[in-house]
C-alpha cells in the first residue's frame, strides 16, 4: 500500500473531501461511536466506487465475527465485476478476539492498493495501539465526539442533500438542542426537511416552530446553553420550561448528567476546567436536596445556578469579585457550608 500516504488520524471532513476528489485509500478504519459520520462516509464511498445496479456483486457488508478472518480477507481481495473497486464494509472489529484481530490487521497491511475495505469500531485504546503497531494508523478516521465546527459542517452537507439550506442561527439552535448526539441532530434536520418546500432557507424561528415544541427539545436547549456558559440564553429557555410546568427535579437531573459527562472528560474545550465542573456538581447537589426538602422557589435556585455556572470570575459579571460577599452567591454558600460541615464532623470525632 505504498501508493497512499496520509496523516493520522484524519477527520471525517478531510476524508470526504479526498473521496470527492477521487483520492481513495485501500483501507478506511472508522474509529469511534459517531454512527452518523460513519454512515455519511460509507455512503460517499459506495457512491464513488460501486456502479449503480451492481451492488449485489461489488458491495458487501458483514460483521467482523461472522466470517473466519482468512475467508473475510479473500472477500476483500475479490476483484470487482464492473465497478471501480469492490467495496467491503466490515463492522465491529473491536469485537474480535486478540488472535483473529492480529491476523486481520496483518492481512489489511498487506492489501494491494486496488482493494477497498471500510472497517468500523468503537474507540478502544488497546485497539488504537494495535492499529499503530500494524502500520495502519494512517488509515484511521477519527469518529470520536465531533466538535462544533464538524457538526456544523455535517448539518450543512446533509441539508444540501435534502434540498434545503440552513441560516447560521438555525444551525446554532440545532446544535444547542442536539448536544453531542449526531443521530438526534440529523433526525431533527430530516423532520425540518419534510415540513418545508424544497429550496427553502431554514431560520432559527423555523427550527423552533417545526422541530421544537417538545419538552425534550427545550431541556436539551437549556442544558446546552448552560454548557456554552450563555446565562442569558439559558435563562430564556428556563423561563419557557417554567411556563410549561416542567419538574425542577427533572431539570436538575438533566444538568447533573451533563456535568457528570464533563467530569468524566467526555467533553473538551476551553469553557470548562475541572474545578469549575466540580463546583457546579456540588451546587446541583445542594439544589436537588433543597427541592426535595420542599423549597418554595425551586426555579429561583435554578436561575441562580444558571448565572453561577456561567461565571467568568470578573467583577463586571458579579460583584463578589469586586470585594463584596453577597449571601445569595451559591458558589460561596456551597464552600462555606461544606467547610463548616467538615469542621463540625471533626469536632464531633474528637
Amino acid at each position: 500500500m505504498a501508493g497512499y500516504s496520509g496523516s493520522s488520524p484524519r477527520k471525517p471532513a478531510q476524508v470526504l473531501a479526498d473521496i470527492k476528489r477521487g483520492k481513495l485509500a485501500p483501507v478506511y478504519i472508522l474509529f469511534g461511536a459517531d454512527s452518523a459520520a460513519a454512515d455519511e462516509l460509507l455512503r460517499e464511498l459506495k457512491e464513488a466506487l460501486v456502479q449503480p445496479g451492481l451492488e449485489s456483486f461489488d458491495y458487501e457488508s458483514v460483521h467482523a465475527d461472522e466470517l473466519d478472518v482468512a475467508i473475510l480477507l479473500q472477500h476483500v481481495r475479490q476483484p470487482p465485476v464492473a465497478s471501480k473497486r469492490r467495496l467491503v464494509v466490515v463492522r465491529g472489529i473491536d469485537r474480535l478476539g486478540k488472535f483473529p484481530l492480529k491476523e486481520l490487521l496483518e492481512g489489511l497491511a498487506a492489501l494491494p492498493d486496488a482493494c477497498a475495505v471500510a472497517l468500523t469500531s468503537d474507540y478502544d485504546a488497546s485497539l488504537q495501539k494495535a492499529l499503530a503497531g500494524a502500520g495502519l494508523g494512517k488509515f484511521v478516521v477519527d469518529l470520536r465526539q465531533p466538535g462544533e465546527a464538524e457538526l456544523s459542517g455535517l448539518l450543512q452537507r446533509r441539508a444540501k442533500e435534502l434540498g434545503i439550506s440552513l441560516e447560521p442561527a438555525a444551525v446554532q439552535l440545532l446544535l444547542d438542542v442536539s448536544g453531542d448526539g449526531t443521530t438526534l441532530l440529523l433526525g431533527e434536520l430530516e423532520k425540518l426537511a419534510t415540513a418545508v418546500d424544497p429550496g427553502d432557507s431554514i431560520t432559527a424561528e423555523d427550527v423552533r416552530k417545526l422541530a421544537g415544541k417538545s419538552r425534550e427539545f427545550e431541556l436539551n436547549e437549556y442544558v446546552n446553553q448552560v454548557g456554552r456558559r450563555n446565562s442569558a440564553g439559558a435563562l430564556a429557555v428556563l423561563e419557557r420550561l417554567q411556563e410549561w410546568d416542567e419538574e425542577p427535579v427533572k431539570i436538575t437531573a438533566w444538568l447533573a448528567g451533563a456535568f457528570l459527562r464533563l467530569a468524566a472528560n467526555q467533553y473538551t474545550g476551553e469553557r470548562w476546567d475541572e474545578k469549575h465542573v466540580r463546583l457546579c456538581l456540588l451546587q446541583l447537589y445542594e439544589i436537588n436536596r433543597d427541592i426535595i426538602s420542599g423549597h418554595p422557589e425551586p426555579f429561583v435556585l435554578l436561575e441562580m445556578f444558571t448565572v453561577c455556572a456561567a461565571c467568568p470570575k470578573t467583577k463586571e459579571y458579579c460583584s463578589i469579585h469586586a470585594g463584596a460577599a453577597p449571601e445569595f452567591c451559591m458558589r460561596r454558600k456551597v464552600r462555606r457550608d461544606r467547610t463548616y460541615g467538615a469542621r463540625k464532623k471533626a469536632v464531633n470525632v474528637e
